[in-house]
């Protein structure tokens, strides 16, 4: 069943997309609720799995080299055997982000290193002998110019 969203929960997540650290009780004066409404409103988003707070690197920013890598699986593999991989994925210290994806790739895959050279190690460390991949392919960042629906504006001065 999906989960519907109201227009008072989504003026909520945009404001703290735009400042995670923001009261309820500022929240609340932005949208026209008590400090408790928007409190309770925000614990549920986050006891049902909907609202996640967290921190969003900046590889570029950082001096860190980042990659995505497209992955194609075999369509014989078991599920428990796809799990186990997508556990793997999800367990490594170098992977930001994991999504299974609909279209020509079965998993996208978003990873970070040092410097080019230890991200190429850990990108091969990843796929190299995985036997139900079918193929991959590696997409190296240049520019985070949106990030988890947050736009950059600053990246784009550098255009």
């Amino acid at each position: 069943m999906k989960k519907r969203l109201s227009k008072k929960d989504w003026q909520i997540i945009r404001l703290l997309k735009e400042n995670a650290r923001m009261s309820d009780a500022e929240i609340g004066r932005r949208i026209g609720l008590s400090k408790s409404a928007v409190r309770w409103r925000r614990i549920n988003l986050q006891k049902n799995g909907c609202l996640f707070i967290s921190a969003y690197l900046r590889f570029d920013k950082l001096g860190y080299n980042y990659a995505f890598i497209l992955i194609k699986l075999k369509p014989e593999i078991p599920k428990e055997q796809i799990v186990e991989f997508e556990k793997k994925l999800m367990e490594n210290e170098n992977t930001f982000e994991v999504y299974e994806i609909w279209g020509d790739y079965d998993i996208l895959v978003g990873m970070f290193g040092e410097d080019i050279s230890d991200l190429r190690k850990r990108v091969a460390e990843i796929v190299q002998g995985e036997r139900c991949i079918h193929e991959y392919k590696v997409l190296f960042g240049v520019k985070t110019l949106k990030g988890l629906e947050v736009p950059f504006k600053d990246a784009l001065t550098d255009l």
